[in-house]
C-alpha cells in the first residue's frame, strides 16, 4: 500500500505467526545497523581527538549531545508522521539518511564537519524505534508483545556489541598508517571504520521494502487520521502521568547510565589499565552482546510470566528490578583495580541495562494509541 494509513477494527485478526516473526527480524537487523552506526565513536576516541585535537568534552558532546539531541527532538515531528503516514517508508529515509551520515563522518575534514554528520546520524535514528514499535504493535497479539520486544530489543544488545567489536577488527587489520582506496586517497583507520558501518545500511533498506505496511489495529487511529486535537493528547497524557513518569524514571535513566558507560568504557581500560582499545574493544563487544542479550531475554521471560499472573505494573517492576543490578555495579566497576573484575563488573551493568531497555518499550505501547 502507498501514501496512506490503513485502518481496521481491533477485532480483525493478526497476520500469521511465521510472517510476524519475519517483519520482526527485518526490523530486528535495522535497528542492528542502527546501533551500529551509533555506539560507533566509542573506540575512536584517541584517533579523532589527536586529529582534530579536542579535549574529552568536546568529543563527548560529539558522541553524545551532537548525537541525542536530534535524536530526541525529531523524534517528536517523526511521531506525527508515524500516526499518519506509511511506516515502513519512513523506516526507509531514516535508514538511508542515518547510513549516508554514518559515510560522511569518514570524510569529515573538520570538528564542526563531523558534529553536523553526528547530528545527521541522530536525525535518521530517530524513526526507527517508533515507527517499529507500532509495526510490531500491529502484527503481535497483547500477550506475546513482551516476547517479541525482547528478541527485537536482542538487536541493541548485539548492534552495541557488534560495533566495538568491528571496530577492533579493523585496528587490527587496517595497518595504522590506513588505507589508499581508488578515487579517495590516503585514509585513516577511524575514516575507514565509518564507511564500513554506514556502507550497509544503504543496501540493506532495499530489505525493508519486503514488508507490507500492518493494518492499525487502535480504534484511535481515526482520531489521527481526522487531525487528534492538543486536547485530546494532554487528557491522554494526564490519564497515564504516573506510567509515562516511572518509563523515564527507571529504563530511562537506566539507558543515560548504559550509554554513557558504553561510550567511554574503552578508553577507560585504555587509560586505567593499559588495555589498547583493538583488545578491550573486542573484550567489551563480546561482554555487551552476552550481557545485553541475557538482560533482554530475563526480561521479556519475567514481563510475561508476571503479567500473565496479574502483577501490577508487571513490566516496570521488572525495570526497578534492573536498578537493583545496575546502581551497585556501576559505581564499583570503574574503581577496582583489578581487570578482569572490572570487566566482570560491566557485563552485570550491562546486563539490568538489558533489562531496562526490553521493559520499557513494551508499557508505553499498552497506553498509547497506535
Amino acid at each position: 500500500m502507498r501514501g496512506q494509513v490503513q485502518a481496521t477494527p481491533v477485532e480483525a485478526p493478526y497476520p500469521p505467526s511465521r510472517y510476524a516473526w519475519y517483519v520482526i527480524g527485518v526490523l530486528f537487523v535495522a535497528t542492528l545497523l542502527s546501533q551500529l552506526d551509533r555506539q560507533l565513536p566509542a573506540l575512536l576516541v584517541r584517533p579523532i581527538r589527536a586529529e582534530f585535537g579536542i579535549s574529552d568534552t568536546a568529543f563527548s558532546f560529539l558522541q553524545g549531545y551532537a548525537f541525542a539531541l536530534f535524536y530526541t527532538f525529531a523524534g517528536l515531528p517523526f511521531g506525527w508522521l508515524i500516526d499518519r503516514t506509511v511506516r515502513r517508508n519512513l523506516i526507509i529515509v531514516g535508514m538511508v539518511l542515518w547510513s549516508l551520515m554514518t559515510v560522511l563522518s569518514g570524510f569529515a575534514q573538520s570538528y564542526e564537519q563531523l558534529v553536523m554528520s553526528r547530528m545527521g546520524v541522530g536525525i535518521g535514528e530517530a524513526v526507527l524505534a517508533p515507527a517499529a514499535y507500532s509495526i510490531i504493535a500491529d502484527y503481535v497479539a497483547p500477550e506475546r508483545r513482551g516476547r517479541a520486544f525482547s528478541v527485537y530489543y536482542l538487536a541493541l544488545a548485539i548492534g552495541s556489541g557488534a560495533s566495538l567489536i568491528l571496530g577492533a577488527l579493523i585496528a587490527r587489520i587496517v595497518p595504522d598508517a590506513g588505507l589508499s582506496l581508488p578515487g579517495v586517497g590516503l585514509m585513516s583507520q577511524w575514516r575507514l571504520t565509518f564507511l564500513i558501518a554506514g556502507a550497509p545500511g544503504l543496501l540493506l533498506a532495499l530489505l525493508l521494502l519486503t514488508i507490507r505496511e500492518p493494518v492499525r489495529r487502535d480504534a484511535a487511529v481515526l482520531l489521527s487520521k481526522a487531525g487528534a486535537s492538543w486536547g485530546d493528547f494532554l487528557s491522554h497524557l494526564k490519564r497515564h502521568l504516573a506510567t509515562y513518569s516511572r518509563v523515564l524514571t527507571y529504563p530511562g535513566v537506566v539507558a543515560v547510565v548504559g550509554y554513557g558507560t558504553l561510550a567511554w568504557a574503552p578508553t577507560f581500560f585504555d587509560r586505567r589499565f593499559d588495555i589498547p582499545t583493538k583488545t578491550s574493544g573486542l573484550i567489551i563487544g563480546v561482554l555487551v552482546a552476552a550481557g545485553g542479550l541475557t538482560g533482554t531475554l530475563i526480561s521479556g521471560w519475567i514481563s510475561d510470566r508476571w503479567t500473565a499472573k496479574g502483577v501490577p505494573a508487571a513490566r516496570l517492576r521488572v525495570a526497578m528490578l534492573a536498578w537493583l543490578l545496575v546502581l551497585p555495579t556501576v559505581c564499583a566497576w570503574s574503581l577496582v583495580g583489578i581487570p578482569w573484575l572490572s570487566f566482570a563488573l560491566l557485563t552485570v551493568v550491562i546486563t539490568g541495562f538489558g533489562m531496562a531497555q526490553a521493559a520499557a518499550p513494551t508499557v508505553v505501547q499498552e497506553i498509547t494509541p497506535n
